[in-house]
């Protein structure tokens, strides 16, 4: 008996030991942190006046162009910038940028997070041009970008650039592509915390013709919403539109178009069908007559295609332009809306969304929007915030701002995403390979 109980413990401490040997366990104890990184805003140059919506006075705001990282607290809802570009820790919050040069122009931009890739489907290089492409490095390592551009006549050399940390550099659109009418520009940092952006500032002479803020777009997709295009009609007529396309792969893409509005839903002339060739710039007028003064442009293609719509405006007896860029599916977030009384427009099929919107003396209202195609909401000027959820599939939105100096347009686009980075954790086998 005592003989046998040895051999057992001899064969259980054997097959510990052989097992032991074999299977490598190791023990996750994996931690993550997560957050919302912080949102740059266009840098304010020369002769331009920047005001920066928040929901609230304790955001914590720090600028480029200085050695500190420091934060502060901003103090005030709509945050005035003399120059450089604001760094914003808004959280869930997606800050608006309004930019004015006074009594000429005004266009709008959401702030946003630095991204892998830009793409700015609209402006101009050509002898009219006042435009520039600003590029931002808000980190504390140099930068380097490269700038790919692609106009009328196809893609030409790329440009690379580098930036100083926590800097920012201002290049002319006519220095980018000289003399080039249709262009498109695709900012791809290789290194830094890198945001683009493309004012299209237009003059003839000492005569002012207008500007805008493009907004960009992510990578190329084959079924693009425009969802907010401003329609005015007058005794004269409506004001002109042009379709600006590109399809940066190798191949031709054919596309399908249509029109989606409160007058009906219609296929435009001239785009159905059309086969748009590659690696150029292509602009297709949209001649569109409708009374309700606001519409969608659905485009499918069979090739990833990019895609804006150029508007001529007419807002208080001032002439502008503005550009309405392609939107993503709208998720859930919140808009900075504080003084500016938005335009909201959606489209899609189907479409349903909730609107939580809170006033400036704290308290908030629910609104619910239900529609097929578009739908429009007016944000009063006393609200400084709308949150978006209970979102139907397909659905995206663009707001509409107007001013007494001009008219501006921002995707419905959240600025800021929640972003999970692993914490380290120690682990003998650092010590013992």
């Amino acid at each position: 008996m005592k003989n046998q109980r040895i051999l057992i413990l001899a064969i259980a401490t054997a097959t510990v030991l052989f097992l032991s040997n074999i299977l490598n366990f190791t023990v996750s104890t994996s931690r993550f942190n997560s957050s919302y990184p912080a949102s740059v805003c266009p840098p304010n140059t020369a002769g331009l006046s920047t005001a920066i919506s928040l929901t609230s006075p304790k955001t914590l705001v720090r600028k480029t162009g200085t050695s500190s990282m420091q934060t502060s607290e901003v103090g005030i809802r709509r945050f005035a910038v003399a120059a450089q570009s604001a760094v914003i820790e808004a959280g869930v919050i997606t800050p608006v940028a309004w930019q004015v040069r006074t009594g000429v122009w005004a266009g709008a931009v959401p702030c946003s997070a630095p991204v892998a890739s830009q793409w700015f489907v609209g402006a101009t290089a050509d002898i009219t041009s006042k435009g520039s492409l600003n590029v931002v490095n808000s980190g504390l390592g140099r930068a380097l970008v490269e700038i790919k551009l692609f106009t009328e006549n196809g893609a030409i050399t790329p440009r690379t650039i580098s930036l100083k940390p926590n800097t920012f550099t201002s290049i002319s659109l006519a220095s980018l592509a000289p003399g080039s009418k249709q262009i498109a520009i695709h900012l791809l940092p290789r290194s830094g915390r890198v945001n683009g952006f493309v004012i299209d500032e237009r003059g003839k002479g000492l005569k002012a013709l207008g500007g805008d803020i493009v907004n960009s777009t992510r990578e190329p997709i084959k079924k693009l919403q425009i969802p907010a295009i401003p329609q005015q009609t007058g005794r004269r007529g409506s004001t002109p539109h042009t379709l600006r396309l590109l399809v940066p792969g190798d191949v031709d893409a054919r596309i399908t178009a249509v029109i989606k509005s409160t007058d009906g839903t219609f296929a435009p002339a001239g785009i159905d069908g059309r086969v748009i060739a590659h690696k150029k710039v292509i602009e297709i007028p949209l001649d569109v007559t409708m009374e309700s003064g606001k519409f969608a442009l659905h485009i499918s293609s069979d090739q990833p295609i990019l895609g804006s719509v150029f508007s001529q405006t007419l807002v208080k007896g001032k002439r502008d332009f503005v550009w309405s860029t392609a939107a993503e599916d709208l998720t859930e977030y919140t808009l900075a809306t504080t003084g500016l009384a938005p335009t909201l427009v959606f489209t899609g099929t189907g479409i349903k969304v909730n609107l939580e919107l809170t006033y400036t003396n704290g308290k908030t209202k629910t609104i619910k929007i239900a529609a097929e195609d578009i739908a429009t909401y007016v944000v009063p000027d006393s609200v400084r915030a709308v949150s978006f959820s209970a979102i139907s599939s397909g659905t995206s939105g663009a707001a509409l701002i107007a001013s007494k100096s001009g008219y501006g347009y921002i995707p419905l686009n959240a600025g800021s995403v929640l972003a999970k980075s692993s914490v380290p954790a120690s682990n003998i086998r650092v010590l013992n390979p």
